[in-house]
């Protein structure tokens, strides 16, 4: 993974300097490179304003980032049955005469199991 790509990838954990929201999918260029220094315009996908920032990577963490891969993709959800017309029927009159707030019901222990 090149810088570009790390740096675009983090993005996400920032918001825009002007509106505030996630920096996500912004656009990134290089203006300057020297050593371990980076000059970057930043352009926010969402209200396209553009500033500059001063990006400096410290000790031996540019060879981390260069030889790095993008997180790893989740495991894949075992593949449950659907949700039937009698799971939902059931779940509306179980619903229908429940008293009590929405933390009482989370915390109800589960019918279907056997303890």
């Amino acid at each position: 993974m090149g810088i570009i790509e790390f740096i675009r990838d983090r993005a996400r954990f920032y918001n825009c300097p002007v509106c505030g929201r996630s920096l996500k999918g912004c656009d990134v260029q290089v203006l300057s490179h020297e050593d371990e220094s980076f000059r970057l315009q930043v352009t926010c996908a969402q209200c396209q304003v553009t500033f500059v920032v001063v990006l400096a990577i410290a000790g031996g963490a540019m060879e981390e980032i260069e030889n790095s891969t993008s997180e790893p993709a989740e495991e894949p959800v075992a593949a449950a049955e659907p949700i039937s017309v009698d799971e939902i029927l059931d779940l509306h009159l179980y619903l229908k005469g429940f008293q009590g707030t929405l933390t009482e019901l989370i915390h109800q222990p589960d019918p279907t199991s056997r303890g």
